[in-house]
């Protein structure tokens, strides 16, 4: 049986691959330029951040200084992943999701959701930005911050709004919300307990290469639920298709 989900591998792997090109020709044109280096922040990232050049990152803290949005943003995902960098990441995100910047308001939340162990009113703040991320628009912030509330994390538990902002995040396409709000559908946790909207999700995370959503659909084939008849030949191609996706997983937010 031809699988349904290659297409979209190849693209996953094309976009690393182009990633990669990207940087390294970066690297090569700032090398060939000498001290001349890009003004454009996206271009400064990937030079100081897979790139490593410090003077990168010099020039990227310039512009941030000198009150460039982006480069603010740029400059506080770069820091993000360097050493002793977290601090200063944090300062220089707040200061472009202040300004409306809905995806630095993201990467902060997300990051203070994950520092709240060392500081216990991280994950209050963190829900926070991520609130005002997911009020813009933001999929990725919607969908943590329908994990904080399912979890209680940050924000009071509650399974209703945690299915809102599954919502929110599904309806943009984001797979690992559409596989939560499957969940929550199938088991009636804060939405009406509802199969085949479940089925429907699931199967729209599954066509995205999200693991636990294809082998939901390869036991649901084998037993007979989420009102599927049971079908020995699509159970066995749903589990080969979930060791594929295991290897090519859909990009978390």
């Amino acid at each position: 049986m031809r699988s349904i989900f290659r297409s979209k591998r190849g693209r996953i792997g094309g976009s690393l691959a182009a990633g990669l090109a990207l940087a390294a020709a970066l690297a090569w044109h700032a090398a060939a330029q000498g001290s001349h280096l890009p003004d454009d922040p996206r271009q400064l990232q990937v030079l100081a951040g897979p790139g490593r050049q410090a003077a990168a990152l010099d020039r990227l803290r310039a512009l941030a200084e000198d009150n460039a949005p982006l480069a603010r943003r740029a400059l506080g995902e770069t820091l993000l992943t360097a050493a002793g960098g977290r601090a200063e990441a944090h300062a220089w995100l707040r200061l472009a999701a202040q300004a409306g910047d809905p995806h630095a308001a993201f990467l902060l939340g997300k990051a203070l959701m994950g520092d709240a162990a060392g500081a216990p009113d991280d994950g209050i703040r963190g829900a926070r930005w991520l609130g005002a991320a997911a009020d813009a628009g933001h999929a990725g912030a919607a969908f943590h911050l329908g994990i904080a509330h399912r979890n209680g994390y940050g924000v009071p538990r509650d399974a209703a709004k945690a299915a809102r902002w599954f919502r929110v995040a599904a309806d943009q396409g984001q797979p690992a919300a559409q596989f939560m709000l499957a969940n929550a559908y199938r088991t009636g946790d804060g939405v009406p307990r509802d199969e085949g909207e479940a089925l429907r999700l699931y199967t729209e995370a599954a066509e995205q290469d999200h693991p636990e959503a294809v082998q939901t659909l390869a036991m649901a084939y084998r037993d007979g639920e989420l009102g599927l008849a049971r079908d020995e030949m699509q159970a066995r191609h749903y589990l080969l298709e979930t060791a594929h996706a295991l290897k090519h997983p859909a990009l978390r937010p």
